[in-house]
């Protein structure tokens, strides 16, 4: 199945788990680099159709078994 979140190019994935995963590492690498690191993804809530799900993560940078990061929250949709 396909899936889109803004900011980034559409995914293929068996899931809107998997896709938010996707996602996650993308945004991740684009504030923090390649070494970059997504810790917690929770999905926050859906839609009753299941279409249409929001997440958020931490993501940032480990450095000697501490990250160092931000928050994210961002929307999936079934395309």
């Amino acid at each position: 199945m396909k899936y889109k979140t803004n900011g980034c190019n559409a995914v293929n994935a068996n899931s809107m788990k998997e896709a938010a995963e996707i996602f996650a590492y993308r945004f991740a690498r684009r504030t923090y680099g390649k070494n970059a690191d997504v810790r917690t993804l929770n999905q926050n809530c859906y839609s009753v159709n299941g279409k249409t799900a929001e997440y958020n993560a931490f993501i940032g940078i480990t450095k000697a078994n501490e990250t160092t990061g931000n928050n994210i929250h961002f929307v999936i949709e079934t395309v």
